[in-house]
């Protein structure tokens, strides 16, 4: 039987996407009110009883404009006044105290922070194994600078660079996960383009690593620049940016070489340690960490051409500016870090006050963080957790790695490089 239209007690359950919304009675005092599920509905809201990832279905008055007489709470839902009262009553007053988060704001419904939060845990999309950049461990721990990232993004977001969980995506299906929800953030060797941001929806939070594409050959060829490679056979990844930039390049330098494209980066490396090519051609961070995992390294060559731009970032899903600026501010403040020598020994050490501008770069990024429902400390916390950007670049792809890298561009923009963030205070 049902109630004002309401199923009377706890009665059933619907699926709404991953979350589930519970029915209530009519008295329940409710919060974050939002049509789940498009204009249609249903409109549910958050009450005291629900569980982690459920919402109460209500009516759906809650998510429309307010009516004459009925009042908007913190929530843009509409408190409506109890019978024979003008807005006034129980019911109205305990939806307004209810209407505030523990951080004393309520953010808008449906928020990915909340998703988040609700869930425990940070979903990130990372490569399938690109080493330096997001490989597992023979441990099966996930490592890498991309993986680094998102820790640093946990901890922001979450106190924890333990609620970081990992999702292995190939290239052609990196974008759909994002698009279908089933990753939070993509940070997997990704090129920022107009393309992706205007045509496909997506927001890069920034540049993680500047690259740009290359060459590998076999050494015993003898080839020292890619203007020799007329006759070769260059395998190369589908659905990359990868692909276009080469067949450019060869058409500008007039090289005859036969392309072999291949649907994934497994296949690829598959054919070029096979011979079914003889070159391969990739971004030069993905031919360093494939260099380093063959063999006998010494016996491929990468050919000093860079014949093309690659600023590689973080991306998330356009529609969400909060989530977007949290993103873009991890970045941020984990390069600003090794500006001024903010380093994990320092962030991790508590009770320790910092020193000079390491204290004004946690202040600024505190006072501000705090706008984006992130604690004081969330920087502290995401360097303590992964060190800051130049900690993160050795202990993964630097000279110390099995990659052996130079900084390069990557460098800091007053130490030869062109790495650089904005201010944050």
């Amino acid at each position: 039987m049902t109630r004002n239209g309401i199923v009377s007690g706890v009665a059933m359950a619907l699926v709404v996407g991953t979350l589930y919304a519970v029915v209530h009675p009519a008295h329940a005092a409710y919060r974050l009110c939002a049509l789940r599920d498009g204009p249609r509905g249903p409109c549910t809201c958050k009450s005291n009883s629900d569980g982690a990832g459920q919402f109460t279905v209500v009516p759906k008055s809650r998510c429309r404009p307010a009516a004459a007489g009925a009042s908007k709470d913190a929530t843009g839902g509409v408190t409506e006044p109890a019978a024979g009262a003008s807005g006034a009553g129980p019911a109205a007053d305990a939806s307004r105290s209810e209407a505030v988060t523990e951080t004393g704001a309520l953010p808008a419904s449906g928020s990915k922070l909340d998703e988040i939060r609700q869930r425990g845990k940070l979903v990130c999309g990372v490569n399938t194994g690109l080493l330096g950049f997001s490989a597992r461990t023979e441990s099966g721990v996930w490592a890498g600078l991309d993986v680094d990232f998102c820790r640093a993004l946990a901890a922001a977001a979450l106190g924890s660079a333990d609620k970081a969980e990992f999702v292995p995506l190939e290239t052609n299906e990196r974008f759909d996960a994002l698009k279908d929800g089933k990753i939070d953030v993509l940070s997997r060797n990704t090129t920022w383009t107009m393309n992706r941001e205007v045509d496909l929806g997506l927001r890069f939070a920034g540049v993680l690593y500047f690259d740009g594409q290359g060459f590998m050959t076999s050494d015993d060829r003898g080839f020292v620049s890619a203007q020799q490679l007329s006759g070769s056979k260059v395998c190369v990844e589908a659905g990359t940016t990868t692909e276009k930039h080469m067949a450019y390049f060869f058409k500008a330098h007039q090289i005859e070489a036969q392309a072999v494209v291949l649907p994934t980066r497994e296949e690829t490396l598959k054919a070029y340690a096979g011979g079914t090519c003889d070159t391969y051609s990739g971004d030069r961070s993905a031919l360093f960490s494939d260099r380093a995992s063959f063999p006998e390294p010494a016996k491929h060559a990468i050919l000093p051409e860079v014949i093309s731009k690659e600023p590689l970032g973080p991306v998330v899903l356009k529609g969400d500016d909060e989530w977007t600026e949290i993103v873009r501010w991890t970045l941020a403040g984990l390069i600003n870090a090794e500006e001024v020598g903010l380093d994990k020994a320092s962030a991790a050490t508590a009770g320790t006050s910092l020193k000079d501008d390491a204290q004004r770069l946690v202040e600024g990024a505190g006072a501000s963080g705090e706008k984006l429902r992130l604690s004081k400390s969330w920087l502290r916390d995401a360097v303590a957790a992964v060190g800051n950007y130049g900690e993160m670049f050795e202990a993964n792809v630097g000279k110390g790695s099995a990659l052996g890298m130079e900084r390069g561009l990557n460098a800091l923009w007053k130490r030869g490089g062109i790495l650089t963030a904005p201010p944050m205070w």
